[in-house]
């Protein structure tokens, strides 16, 4: 029979047969996290002189590469190669804790020189905090860059008519990139990422709902972004009032010249009344309807008293044709 092979799992019935290293790697329908393969600080080489340990995975480095581009490291890595030399050991190992081997993946990704890989907006979001951790002043600011650029060609308010009604996966969700920034901006004292996510979030259609809830984000971050709001809002209210004002002023100023107006034709109306004793501007009523009555057909009877061959005078009624 062809298809995936059949791996047996442990005969005990309490056990998970999920949580088995077997169903991980042979299971057809496990989609767990992919992990690069082909980077070359996974493997020992004849470079290697220091081994990163994080969450139990190693990372095999030439300390240059992070002690040129992080003082920090400079000096840690300094420290475990004093010590490696004192115990007699060819390698240096570093454990480091509370931090994330995905997040490493992406610094060396971004220091290696055998890589060639730019910063992207996810890898952005987490390194901004180990850069300014780290003082690896040129990576913060190529993160602060990436992330200023996708927050303003990003909508600040989810275009819901495309898509899925529902935007909390979607790549253009514009609240979620802007939380993740500000949380990222705050962890990594980032000025610059902040002062555009402040003046983002000084926008009325940006819901505060899951800022509010949000444990990662300062309360400090918070009172400005709220304080920012308010002074926008009031300055808008203000700009309004303002053009009321205007309008009201304008709209009384017309009403003024109307009014003089009005007072001015009323007197020279009086004046004219008082000088002629009418006011010759005003028709008689009277002249206006006789005006509309035709004119009545008046016929002279003299031009009908003709002459006859005799010398006598007789009269004619008027004939109509």
């Amino acid at each position: 029979m062809s298809g995936t092979p059949f791996i047996p799992f442990p005969q005990n019935s309490s056990a998970d047969p999920k949580s088995s290293a077997s169903y991980h790697l042979h299971h057809p329908h496990h989609r767990g996290p992919k992990e690069p393969t082909n980077l070359p600080f996974l493997k020992e080489d004849q470079f290697t002189d220091t081994i990163l340990v994080l969450e139990g995975k190693k990372l095999y480095i030439n300390r240059c590469i992070l002690g040129y581009a992080s003082p920090y490291f400079q000096r840690l890595l300094d420290s475990a190669h004093k010590t490696a030399i004192a115990e007699k050991k060819s390698k240096a190992e570093v454990k480091i804790s509370n931090k994330s081997y995905t997040e490493f993946v992406d610094l060396l990704t971004y220091l290696h020189p055998g890589t060639g890989s730019d910063v992207t907006e996810k890898m952005a979001l987490r390194l901004l905090p180990l850069a300014n951790e780290y003082e690896i002043a040129p990576l913060k600011e190529k993160c602060e860059k990436v992330l200023i650029g996708s927050l303003r060609k990003t909508p600040a308010t989810p275009n819901v008519s495309k898509g899925s009604p529902t935007f909390k996966h979607r790549k253009d969700n514009g609240p979620e990139l802007l939380l993740k920034c500000i949380k990222s901006a705050d962890a990594g004292s980032s000025k610059a990422l902040l002062e555009e996510c402040v003046r983002i979030f000084s926008y009325q259609d940006i819901p505060l709902k899951d800022l509010k809830a949000s444990t990662e984000i300062s309360d400090q971050v918070k009172a400005r972004i709220y304080e920012n709001r308010m002074e926008n809002t009031s300055s808008k209210m203000s700009k309004l009032a303002s053009e009321l004002e205007k309008e009201r002023s304008e709209k009384e100023k017309l009403r003024s010249q109307l009014t003089d107006r009005h007072v001015t034709a009323t007197k020279s109306r009086m004046s004219r009344i008082t000088r002629f004793g009418s006011d010759p501007s005003v028709e008689d009523p009277s002249d206006q309807i006789m005006a509309q009555v035709p004119p009545a057909r008046h016929h002279n009877y003299h031009s009908h008293r003709l002459s006859n061959a005799k010398g006598q005078i007789r009269d004619t009624k008027p004939r109509f044709i």
